[in-house]
């Protein structure tokens, strides 16, 4: 069963290393980078433990428990670990270091020698970080750090440091012997460039062992290797060996791109977890999260309540639509009691928290961002579906180019061989790496800030199929010019529409169907009938429409997020009055399917031209993997990330948008 975990206080050098190797191991999903922290989904911990242990990276995994931390414990055999203090003068403060370490599950048999300022523990993991930020509230001045074994010159022969050595002195020697031989190529010849390539990529070989360990033999890394090895055989020495550091920059370099979008898509979200604390007259900026019952909390004009309370000074209209769906403001007085996800459309108010943000409308609106990207969309399962048979097919016809064609004989050469090298490559790197759900989740991120919280990303890429839209107005609100041209704009983007009209007067409009004061039982009637044509989308609100939410293809409600009825049975939840926020999400789940589709496509017809320019001789292998590279950062930077995320940048005072047009 996969559950969420995470790995907090990465340093800026390890968090790519960290990705790169979390994105290739099969058991892992759902990952999503943070500026100094990792979240993902994962069924076999044990193997990401491992990897922290074997790499030495001092970090901590937890696991994501009831929405808290809870540190992972590793199955493996724990070890005994040393540490030395500095400027540790007190007893006292070495006796409650001890205390508050014993506590702790994971480290067990805590002994503190005080004269000799030694602590010794045993742990399952690097425990330097959790020691270090435990002795830091004791005392900040405490220094703490694990004790090494003074070097001496015959530790040059360990096993540490004979390695790694002798990894660099058997490269050299491999390169030289190759470059040396060259020109007449012997058995040596291949020696030293196989010792050159195996050395050159470790790593890779170290992952491919766990793809097959986990009985992916198709993986990425399998395949690279396998062409690899053609290149070799072929005789192209150089070629692959500058195609091995390709391969490995361009892995690294992608990473940091998708880090780098990954960042901007959650800022889009981050901003809803800042609110305004109110500290001897001063405004201070601090996570949702640090407010405790009894704050006061500033909520300016344009701004959403985050927490729960009672307003204690300012006067505001207030916007409750994301509670109840109601469209008409309330004013504001004194003693109030207010709800989180109101916005205060006018004003300002002082508000005395009542409530923590676990509890709050704002935390759920948040989760559902942040979780939505949970099951995968229809047209991520048929470009998925599409990839991995042209991905096989190209493993296929490149083993065939490789292995059976030069034993049969059918040339004098080898020339078939470089051709299955170059489709060997061209299906197992960079044209998809996260392409699909990346572009999942900038859409789900776009609507965010559009106000538009999606609970499940399927329902954002079935709402392009829905062939009906059926919108059933707020109860006893008269027709308004933006509602009627909100109408117009749905019909524009060739939908039929169906509106239900519970107002006071009946509507009369031949360019749409409109039935007047119907029942829940004769909507659920109307909405049969709909489903005949094809998906229906319902936009509703409140209690009374749950049965309608149920029935719908994709459930879309409006306001509401108090209610555990309406959210529970909701695909889609809008959190802003504003009508245009429902031509924007329709506009939204087009373009994100568009861009799926295109860089999919695009992709495939891409790698074929470069096939087809290798059976012609006109494309050399390493040109190759650097067209693909190219191909892929354009997708993810550009189709993907401008596509979705519109930023700003600042420089002698000139702003300029780069705003690659998202509509």
């Amino acid at each position: 069963m996969e559950r969420i975990y995470y790995i907090d206080h990465i340093k800026t050098e390890d968090i790519n290393a960290l990705s790169l190797k979390l994105n290739s191991m099969q058991e892992v999903s759902r990952i999503k980078i943070n500026k100094n922290s990792i979240s993902f989904n994962c069924a076999r911990p044990d193997n990401i433990q491992n990897y922290l242990d074997e790499s030495n990276m001092d970090y901590i995994l937890k696991e994501m428990v009831n929405r808290k931390k809870r540190e992972y414990i590793s199955n493996q055999n724990k070890v005994e670990k040393i540490f030395m203090f500095t400027n540790l003068e007190s007893e006292e403060e070495a006796n409650e270091i001890k205390d508050i370490l014993s506590k702790y599950s994971v480290f067990e048999n805590v002994q503190l020698d005080f004269q000799n300022k030694m602590l010794t523990l045993t742990s399952s993991a690097y425990a330097l970080n959790r020691i270090k930020r435990i002795v830091e509230n004791v005392n900040p001045n405490i220094q703490v750090e694990q004790w090494k074994k003074p070097f001496k010159s015959q530790d040059l022969f360990n096993e540490k440091y004979f390695q790694k050595y002798a990894r660099i002195a058997l490269f050299c020697v491999g390169v030289a012997l190759g470059l040396v031989t060259f020109g007449d190529t012997t058995f040596l010849t291949y020696v030293g460039w196989f010792i050159a390539l195996v050395i050159c990529n470790e790593k890779v070989l170290q992952d491919a062992k766990r793809d097959l360990q986990l009985k992916n033999y198709l993986s990425e890394n399998t395949i690279f290797l396998l062409a690899c090895l053609g290149g070799w055989v072929y005789g192209a020495f150089i070629e692959a060996l500058v195609v091995s550091v390709l391969y490995q920059f361009g892995k690294q370099l992608i990473m940091q791109v998708t880090q780098w979008s990954m960042q901007k898509l959650d800022e889009l979200v981050s901003h809803q977890n800042l609110g305004r604390r109110l500290v001897k007259e001063n405004e201070e900026m601090v996570p949702l999260t640090e407010f405790d019952i009894g704050d006061v909390l500033v909520v300016k004009e344009g701004e959403t309540i985050p927490l729960g309370g009672k307003i204690i000074k300012g006067k505001a209209k207030l916007d409750v639509y994301a509670i109840d769906g109601s469209d008409v403001y309330q004013t504001s007085k004194i003693g109030n009691e207010v709800f989180s996800g109101t916005v205060v459309a006018e004003g300002y108010l002082h508000i005395k928290t009542t409530a923590l943000y676990d509890v709050s409308a704002m935390s759920k609106i948040v989760d559902i961002a942040t979780n939505a990207p949970i099951s995968s969309s229809s047209t991520e399962k048929i470009i998925n579906k599409v990839s991995d048979i042209y991905t096989k097919a190209l493993i296929i016809v490149g083993l065939i180019c490789c292995v059976i064609l030069p034993i049969l004989n059918l040339h004098d050469n080898l020339n078939y061989m470089y051709l299955g090298i170059i489709m060997l490559t061209v299906s197992g790197s960079f044209a998809y790496v996260q392409g699909a759900s990346f572009t999942l989740l900038a859409g789900v991120a776009k609507a965010f800030s559009k106000k538009i919280a999606i609970k499940e990303n399927s329902g954002l890429d079935d709402l392009n199929t829905c062939v009906t839209i059926i919108y059933d107005r707020f109860d006893g609100i008269e027709t308004t010019e933006d509602e009627m041209d909100l109408f117009e704009k749905i019909k524009g983007l060739h939908k039929s529409l169906i509106i239900f009209n519970d107002g006071p007067v009946d509507l009369e409009n031949d360019e749409y169907t409109i039935y007047n004061n119907y029942s829940v039982e004769q909507k659920l009637e109307v909405m049969d009938k709909a489903l005949v044509a094809g998906p229906v989308a319902y936009i509703g609100d409140c209690d009374k429409d749950i049965a309608l939410l149920q029935k719908a293809s994709v459930a879309i409600s409006r306001g509401g997020v108090h209610n555990e009825n309406v959210t529970k049975n909701s695909d889609i939840m809008l959190t802003d009055s504003n009508f245009d926020t429902i031509i924007d999400l329709l506009k939204i789940a087009r373009k994100q399917k568009a861009v799926n589709i295109q860089n999919t496509f695009i992709g495939i017809l891409i790698s074929l031209l470069v096939v087809l320019l290798g059976v012609l001789g006109l494309m050399p292998w390493w040109v190759a993997v650097i067209f693909l590279l190219f191909h892929c950062l354009y997708n993810l930077y550009f189709r993907i990330s401008f596509g979705f995320i519109q930023f700003t940048i600042n420089h002698k005072n000139v702003k300029c948008k780069v705003f690659f047009a998202f509509f």
